[in-house]
């Protein structure tokens, strides 16, 4: 590991640091010892051994790809849904297809903005879910068997204690949760309106499961929707420019070569604007596919 990268690690930490109050709050994060926490801060990194390194750079999300995004269409309306969330405590879903870009801006947006907080969820029913939470801010969790209730306090207080900042909360693949889990969202709405904001992002599953679970009147999700405004913020894609833009941003400037990529990446038609002012533009949904052929297109320039 280079000294650039335990560079860019010790500047997320930092970052931790004022978003959750202290050195030991990240160092329970990053399920490590505060006194590692402080040797990489203080600069005692011969002291610090690689895969510790690594273990802090996961736990914070710290990527060192050096893949560049490029604020494209779908960017910029991630973007100003997620600062319009913080800066008027709102909870906005978004559900979009995969690969649509939706991770690569939040990420950006929480490596920009204060106050920030994210989680990427998986297959979690609700204590592994409020426990994964909890660990995510710093809490630490007493020793023993701790209820669900009480797990659901101290992140309920935790947001409290910090509403003059305005937070948000950024749940990413919120459509892998199972339904106790998103059920907490009740109780969080609740207790927090208007004191801090909450999106949650996932796949066009999200939407479909949610309004399935109306439409079933199956227990919480008509509640869920409701707190969430019966509207979910979707996506157009990435138009010509969109690529062009994205291959600037990471090494070819040739606009030839970029409307090439373009049609490879299979751009398809959508339908945008309000009635009688309605507009149908090429576009790209899937980034991962851009991403690779960019990446392929770069090797085959340095060849």
């Amino acid at each position: 590991m280079t000294n650039v990268q335990k560079s860019e690690i010790v500047t997320a930490i930092n970052r931790e640091i004022t978003a959750l109050g202290s050195g030991n709050k990240v160092s329970v994060k990053c399920d490590v010892s505060n006194a590692t926490i402080s040797n990489m801060i203080n600069g005692n990194w011969n002291l610090i051994k690689p895969e510790m390194w690594m273990k802090v750079a996961g736990r914070l999300n710290v990527v060192f790809s050096g893949w560049q995004i490029a604020e494209t269409t779908n960017f910029k309306t991630i973007w100003t849904v997620l600062n319009d969330a913080k800066e008027q405590s709102l909870f906005i879903p978004i559900s979009e297809k995969a690969g649509a870009g939706k991770s690569a801006a939040i990420e950006v947006f929480v490596k920009t903005m204060p106050g920030v907080y994210r989680i990427k969820a998986n297959e979690w029913a609700k204590r592994e879910f409020l426990t994964e939470l909890t660990t995510s801010l710093g809490i630490e969790i007493p020793r023993g068997a701790v209820s669900v209730y009480k797990l659901g306090a101290k992140i309920i207080n935790f947001f409290n204690e910090r509403a003059f900042e305005k937070p948000l909360l950024i749940i990413d693949e919120a459509d892998k949760l199972k339904a106790p889990a998103l059920r907490y969202l009740i109780p969080f709405f609740n207790e927090l309106e208007d004191k801090v904001g909450l999106v949650i992002c996932g796949t066009e599953n999200l939407k479909k499961e949610i309004k399935n679970g109306v439409r079933l009147n199956s227990k919480g999700y008509d509640e869920i929707d409701s707190r969430f405004g019966r509207n979910y913020v979707t996506l157009i894609g990435s138009t010509a420019k969109d690529i062009e833009m994205i291959c600037q941003a990471n090494g070819i400037h040739d606009k030839t070569k970029a409307q090439k990529i373009f049609k490879e990446c299979n751009p398809l038609p959508v339908t945008i604007g309000q009635e009688g002012q309605k507009q149908i533009l090429q576009v790209v949904q899937d980034m991962r596919r851009v991403k690779r052929v960019i990446k392929r297109e770069l090797i085959t320039q340095k060849a």
